[in-house]
């Protein structure tokens, strides 16, 4: 049977699956910047060197959460209604509704 939606998705493999190959071409504008003004090969980037020297990994974002956010199944909403309710108790109790 078909479901919309969940249909299969073709991918297409690439000779460098990694995204490697541009790390090793030497030819690149950025390389020759970085090397005019003192950066060799396997040196990180500052004053004392002390970056990176390996390349930012990669993974997989498969959410609908935004970039860096986290599944918090905390209701933190209750809590707020209940310093709400208490707020209200207390201006009450200060300003006084005539009884009723």
């Amino acid at each position: 049977f078909f479901l919309p939606g969940l249909a299969r998705r073709r991918q297409k493999w690439s000779v460098d699956p990694r995204n490697n190959a541009w790390s090793k071409d030497e030819s690149k504008f950025g390389q020759k910047m970085l090397e005019k003004m003192g950066w060799s090969k396997g040196k990180g980037l500052g004053a004392q060197e002390q970056g990176n020297t390996e390349h930012i990994k990669v993974q997989v974002k498969n959410n609908m959460l935004g970039l860096g956010a986290t599944i918090n199944y905390e209701d933190n909403w209750i809590a707020h209604q209940d310093d709400f309710n208490q707020l209200l108790a207390e201006l009450n109790d200060c300003h006084g509704q005539g009884e009723t």
